[in-house]
């Protein structure tokens, strides 16, 4: 039987065109490899440090930060830090939720500390050497062991859900849900 040549073309593309990215290798908290997080690089990466002044930074609970209208302008993958996103905030609330993405970052989900509001804030630490502290604390939570390999999200069970107290600035996340926001940590 004889297939026409745009078939076979057309099946050897789809096929390759839906390639995974390599999965990402963790062998300890701090050295991840393969790891291909790109979205908003520049708000990820940023280096700036919470202002040395208390009074400048607002304190906030994941129930107040749901509350919050959504981003104030068209975001694409590209886009710098925009509106709300240039201030800082205390965010105190309490572990629900680990993750470690696809791309090596860890994801922490938090709600209030007390109470039953809604809402769900999920920060997150990229798998960078300036956030090597950070992670080896949120990995001591868990019982991971490294090496580890992931190409997908793999969350990660802990004991006790802790609460916990960050300096960070709002990012919107690209893939935007309605029962929560996104933070990078910072």
């Amino acid at each position: 039987m004889k297939y026409p040549t745009t078939l076979i073309i057309a099946a050897l593309f789809c096929s390759t065109a839906v390639a995974a990215p390599e999965p990402v290798t963790c062998d300890s908290p701090c050295d991840c490899h393969n790891a291909h997080g790109e979205g908003r690089w520049s708000v990820k990466t940023d280096a700036s440090l919470p202002p040395t002044d208390a009074s400048a930074i607002q304190a906030v609970t994941p129930s107040e930060m749901f509350g919050w209208p959504g981003p104030d302008a068209a975001l694409t993958m590209q886009s710098e830090r925009t509106g709300i996103e240039n201030k800082w905030f205390a965010l105190t609330g309490r572990v629900v939720e680990l993750k470690v993405e696809e791309d090596g970052d860890l994801h922490i989900a938090l709600h209030d500390a007390t109470g039953d509001k809604p809402g769900v804030v999920v920060c997150e630490i990229p798998a960078k050497p300036q956030w090597c502290e950070i992670r080896t604390t949120v990995f001591s939570w868990t019982p991971t062991r490294f090496p580890f390999h992931t190409g997908t999200a793999k969350t990660l069970k802990f004991g006790k859900s802790p609460v916990i107290k960050l300096a960070w600035r709002e990012s919107v996340c690209l893939r935007f849900c309605p029962f929560s926001r996104a933070a990078w940590l910072l």
